[in-house]
């Protein structure tokens, strides 16, 4: 078949799998569907062992061809990268908006300035703060930015932290601090960041986020 019949081919089992949308003029769908499956044997491939392949069977979903992607993947990644928010008035954790890439919610979740892991495993923690610098903002001591997790009945553990010292002269100046690190993580571990002085950020998207991905499972 050329691209074309490939095309209704495949729109006319659309059809025939959507209730209520079924054009009269096509053949009768009981028909187009099982001469669909009975192609299913003849050209799926066989292993070394000889043991095929996983076939279609009738809950599997077919694609949507000019309507979405149809390219289904069954595993997900797990990631969530927050951006800056406004500043705000809590000195616990900085606050990030929801956007940008973001996971389901039953793998991270995400409330008040902390990630919450929902699902256990290996993890990459990044985070990236920048921050302006003006001559009244000059200090000797560095500006710092720290990545916490806080378990359940335990005090919160710092685990990473970055420097970055202002430097003369005290021009006005853009700076970044950018940490990241693999942690293995349990489920309801929170994550989250602060620095020494949340007045100096600069919270433009791509400048300040803050965010995580899953590499593996825990042993």
């Amino acid at each position: 078949m050329n691209l074309s019949e490939d095309y209704l081919f495949i729109r006319r089992i659309q059809k025939c799998r959507k209730e209520g949308n079924v054009d009269s003029s096509l053949l009768s769908c009981k028909e187009v569907l099982n001469r669909f499956r009975s192609l299913i044997p003849e050209i799926t491939p066989t292993g070394p062992s000889g043991e095929k392949h996983e076939k279609l069977t009738d809950r599997s979903p077919m694609p949507y061809v000019g309507e979405k992607d149809v390219t289904v993947k069954k595993d997900a990644a797990v990631a969530i990268h927050l951006v800056g928010d406004r500043p705000n008035s809590t000195k616990e954790a900085l606050r990030w908006k929801e956007k940008g890439y973001l996971t389901t919610k039953s793998e991270i979740s995400y409330t008040n300035g902390k990630l919450r892991v929902e699902a256990p495993g290996v993890y990459y923690v990044y985070s990236q703060v920048s921050f302006i610098a003006s001559s009244a903002q000059i200090q000797k001591a560095p500006f710092l930015q720290y990545i916490y997790m806080k378990r359940m009945h335990e005090t919160e553990r710092l685990l990473v932290k970055g420097a970055n010292t202002l430097a003369q002269p005290a021009n006005l100046a853009l700076h970044s601090s950018q940490v990241g690190a693999v942690f293995t993580l349990k489920r309801n571990d929170f994550i989250f960041v602060n620095v020494t002085d949340p007045s100096l950020i600069d919270y433009s998207p791509e400048l300040t986020y803050f965010g995580m991905f899953k590499l593996g499972e825990t042993s």
